[in-house]
């Protein structure tokens, strides 16, 4: 079985992007390997029926930000995971989490999650999940964890916490390890985030069809 292309190039961008900027032998590095291992043979292709949330109107400027370049180690793979990216993403169901708690009102509209590899993506698969998250300027994405360890790209200026620490910002391109059942928390600055999470599952996902582990 053969993947679509834009899809066999979005994954062959984002190994070599997060490969580019992981520290060999690191629990990021590792993890990673753990789910290009598994990605080596291509699940079932499948087509999510496209869906707008409010955030999405984000997403053009999230992307004309992440293609102007960015601080990982290898400038030019980051730079293409962008573009990669920007090919899928209208084919994505892009969706706000419902179980999320936020004292901000407007959560529901500022944010937005959208699986690429898993259930609910455009490849259906349990042993790999990858996917997006999206938020607009000045929203923070509360705390929240999972049972699988999680690695993300950040496309976009943005930062991160784990547990009570502090926020830590990674750079356009930088990486983000959570590992399993951290809390942690996502938060935008004057411009939007975005972000890639790649996830190595040890057991099938219990989350419903099309929620994202964001």
């Amino acid at each position: 079985m053969q993947r679509p292309q834009p899809l066999a190039d979005f994954l062959a961008c984002l190994a070599a992007s997060l490969k580019a900027a992981a520290e060999p032998g690191s629990p990021t590095a590792l993890a990673v390997d753990r789910a290009f291992d598994r990605l080596a043979t291509p699940g079932t292709a499948a087509t999510p029926r496209p869906d707008r949330a409010p955030a999405t109107q984000w997403l053009a400027p999230a992307f004309a930000a992440a293609k102007r370049g960015a601080v990982a180690p290898d400038r030019g793979a980051a730079a293409n995971l962008a573009s990669a990216f920007a090919a899928i993403a209208p084919g994505l169901a892009w969706q706000a989490r419902t179980d999320r708690r936020s004292s901000d009102p407007n959560f529901p509209n500022a944010h937005a999650n959208a699986v690429i590899v898993g259930a609910g993506g455009l490849e259906e698969r349990s042993d790999v999940r990858i996917g997006a998250s999206l938020l607009a300027p000045h929203t923070e994405y509360p705390d929240h964890s999972h049972p699988p360890e999680e690695v993300y790209i950040a496309l976009s200026s943005g930062m991160w916490r784990q547990n009570d620490g502090p926020w830590r910002a990674p750079g356009p391109g930088g990486l983000i390890y959570n590992p399993p059942n951290i809390v942690h928390a996502m938060l935008s600055d004057a411009a939007p985030l975005l972000a890639i999470w790649t996830l190595p599952m040890s057991a099938p996902s219990t989350r419903p069809t099309g929620q994202a582990h964001g």
